[in-house]
């Protein structure tokens, strides 16, 4: 099957492909092309993205248990001062493995929450309760860098760029990457 330009706005939309066709405003089969690629170089992303996010969420699941004295650490929220807002993170997870007929356990509930839950954990409002604990999920971070601020910072960059892959918007301007990337695997 032959792809055009009418074909791509159909499926993506005009809106999200308008930038593509817009780098090569004479050669539709080149925007085309770049559009694939972004979609190819966004999937060799998600190896190590997933490590990141299991190993993030597992080391803090870990220090949560130590900081609550029990397994199922989300069980406290609902009574502990400034920590109730997110119980509505823990509903979301049992709702949805409930869904699935599965039976909750900590384990479920700790692989079902999102990366933002796990980001959100390290906003400054949490600090106070919860950093004592949750720094210890970082030892081999350098001291000075073991900053709530600057982990925070990381993760939401990590967070924003997990979801820009997700939604294969990452690669639109043309980076020396990307180029390479391109001149290598996209002929």
């Amino acid at each position: 099957m032959e792809y055009d330009k009418d074909f791509f706005e159909k499926i993506f939309s005009t809106a999200r492909t308008r930038k593509y066709f817009a780098l090569y405003p004479h050669d539709e089969s080149k925007a085309i092309i770049h559009y694939e690629c972004n979609i190819k170089l966004s999937e060799s992303f998600y190896p190590s993205m997933s490590i990141l996010e299991v190993a993030l969420r597992n080391a803090l699941a870990r220090k949560l248990e130590t900081y609550a004295g029990r397994v199922d650490w989300y069980s406290i929220f609902a009574t502990t001062p400034g920590l109730a807002d997110l119980n509505k993170y823990i509903t979301q997870a049992r709702k949805m493995i409930v869904t699935r007929g599965e039976v909750e356990n900590p384990g479920k509930i700790t692989a079902e929450l999102t990366l933002g839950f796990w980001t959100s954990l390290l906003n400054r409002n949490y600090e106070r309760i919860l950093w004592k604990d949750l720094r210890r999920a970082f030892p081999f971070m350098p001291k000075k860098l073991r900053q709530r601020k600057v982990i925070a910072a990381y993760l939401n960059r990590f967070r924003h760029l997990r979801n820009r892959i997700d939604q294969t918007s990452l690669f639109v301007g043309m980076s020396s990457v990307q180029r390479s990337y391109m001149r290598t695997y996209c002929k």
